[in-house]
């Protein structure tokens, strides 16, 4: 064990000796003290285990007497020092890397924020800055806790927010107040919300202004609370005296006949650019003082293509580092020609489509009228889609006190 132990301290070798009469060689070695071990011979050469101490006392008995000696493995510590010394940079620099991982983890890079509405991001990553939570910021500087605390104080429309930090992003989800709507309790007309035709009116508190049939704008007075007594002529006149108008909040149901309309075309020549499925990346890296490529070529190989970024960035004291990825999806142009009937078919959909934008998720279009607005001769087809609805179409509008002391719109 102990030879074992100091043969791997000292290094040993494995060698191929080649010539004519290679024991020769060995039967001298062995003679000058040069130890060898499990050697075996073969046609025209021999192979041995020697310390790498001898081996070049070896090497000098070979050299003289035109043997060729040639090592075939190398083993022990001395060569393994050798081996580290040559990885001793490689080592180093993959410390360096887990160890500014290691810092850099420790830090917020990535701040995104989820679930507003009416307040914008600005406003939350402004407050969020205030109470430490900022792209840069080291995690042991701020408290998760306190900051979601102060930061609904500050923002009144908050209802609720909550901060959570996974490796280097910081994701802030919030959720915001809802404020009801304004509810009108005093004196009020009821007014058209659009254009079009009376079909049904229920009043259930207020005077009539409009009846069955009668068309309508937008704005105009259906139900009005401004009621003014109508003289009955089956009462005594003394019961008819100081019947003066009075205000009220005008309840009822008015339903109208509205019109919604939808346009669309289609060219009965197209050119439309698709992608082929061939693709070319790119990626940089940009530091404050330079840019760097990692891979893909300046130049293209495609004559059509569309292009998509996609930018991380760290902001550090020392400024921004920026990784960017660009991807080039290659096109090609495909023409195409419709019929008449075809171009119908698209421009119609087209109209569709925009007219059931306009009605409300309950309201479906029941047998619109098409109708085409281009001659035959023109290269687009032109399509207006039109369909009647019957909906609600009443809106309340407070009455307002005029500068005169009267009651007014």
């Amino acid at each position: 064990m102990s030879n074992k132990l100091f043969d791997q301290w000292g290094g040993i070798m494995k060698v191929r000796l080649q010539g004519a009469r290679p024991e020769k060689i060995v039967n001298m070695a062995l003679a000058r003290g040069i130890f060898l071990w499990d050697v075996k011979k073969e046609k025209d050469f021999m192979t041995f285990r020697i310390r790498s101490s001898g081996y070049e006392a070896l090497k000098s008995l070979a050299d003289e007497n035109a043997y060729d000696m040639e090592v075939l493995d190398r083993r022990g510590l001395p060569f393994m020092k050798s081996a580290i010394k040559r990885r001793m940079a490689f080592l180093g620099g993959a410390l360096g890397f887990i160890l500014a991982l290691y810092i850099l983890s420790s830090f917020v890079w990535f701040i995104s924020v989820e679930g507003n509405d009416r307040i914008n991001d600005k406003e939350i990553l402004d407050t969020a800055r205030r109470y430490g939570v900022y792209q840069g910021a080291a995690k042991w500087n701020f408290s998760r806790n306190d900051a979601e605390e102060a930061i609904l104080r500050e923002i009144k429309d908050l209802s609720y927010i909550k901060i959570d930090i996974r490796g280097v992003k910081a994701h802030i989800e919030v959720v915001e107040k809802v404020i009801p709507g304004e509810e009108i309790n005093g004196p009020c007309h009821l007014i058209a919300s659009q254009d079009g035709v009376i079909e049904e009116i229920i009043v259930l508190d207020g005077q009539a202004r409009v009846k069955e049939g009668d068309t309508v704008a937008k704005g105009d007075v259906l139900v009005s609370g401004l009621v003014i007594p109508e003289i009955n002529p089956y009462m005594p006149p003394e019961a008819n005296q100081n019947l003066d108008p009075y205000l009220v909040r005008a309840r009822g149901i008015v339903k109208a006949r509205v019109w919604f309309e939808g346009y669309g075309e289609c060219s009965l020549y197209q050119e439309k650019r698709v992608l082929t499925g061939s693709k070319e990346h790119r990626i940089y890296f940009k530091t404050p003082w330079n840019e760097f490529k990692i891979f893909g070529d300046d130049k293209t190989g495609f004559a059509l293509y569309q292009s998509s970024e996609k930018t991380n960035t760290i902001n550090t004291p020392w400024g921004a580092f920026e990784l960017l990825r660009i991807v080039l999806q290659e096109e090609r142009v495909e023409k195409k020609q419709y019929t008449e009937a075809e171009a119908r078919k698209v421009a119609e959909k087209k109209a569709l489509e925009i007219l059931q934008k306009k009605l409300d998720k309950s309201e479906s279009i029941n047998n619109p009228r098409i109708e085409v607005l281009s001659a035959p001769s023109e290269s687009v087809l032109r399509v207006k889609a039109a369909v009647e609805i019957i909906r609600e179409i009443t809106e309340a509008k407070p009455i307002k006190e005029g500068e005169n002391g009267n009651k007014s719109l």
